[in-house]
């Protein structure tokens, strides 16, 4: 009986520490790395403008609304927000109906990165909240037009 249990405990202890060291470990993203994992949309976007974004993260500066340039379709699309730095982001929807959700990640040259989840609030406005790699809570309000 003790020449099993020893295996056993073995294996749990092992298993925990693993899991405890990979749950206190960063996401492994680089602006750069990030920047060329990027894909082409599946069809053409058919918005492709400045818009203003009221986006609360302290890594795009002291301010909420930036100028960001949208690239989007009905499956989602990209941004380039231009604030302290100029980080780039991604939206994607997870469905195709009504209210729209789905999810999000936005990435800028220091390496910070903030991702999570979006609603298309009813005046068609991409509503967004996650949080960045050190845990701070980043929302934001994308206009789409229309």
């Amino acid at each position: 009986m003790k020449m099993r249990l020893f295996p056993l405990i073995t294996a749990i202890s092992l298993s925990a520490t693993l899991l405890i060291s990979g749950c206190a470990n960063r996401p492994n993203i680089t602006y750069d790395g990030w920047k060329a994992r990027q894909t082409p949309p599946r069809m053409d976007y058919t918005h492709n403008e400045i818009v203003k974004i009221n986006l609360n993260w302290s890594r795009i500066g002291p301010f909420s609304r930036y100028d960001t340039w949208l690239r989007s379709n009905v499956f989602g699309g990209q941004i380039d927000v231009y604030g302290a730095q100029t980080c780039l982001g991604k939206f994607v929807r997870n469905d195709g109906m009504l209210p729209a959700n789905g999810w999000w990640e936005i990435v800028c040259p220091d390496d910070s990165y903030a991702a999570g989840n979006f609603r298309l609030t009813e005046l068609g406005n991409i509503k967004g909240t996650g949080a960045d790699i050190n845990g701070e809570q980043v929302s934001f309000d994308l206009p789409i037009p229309n």
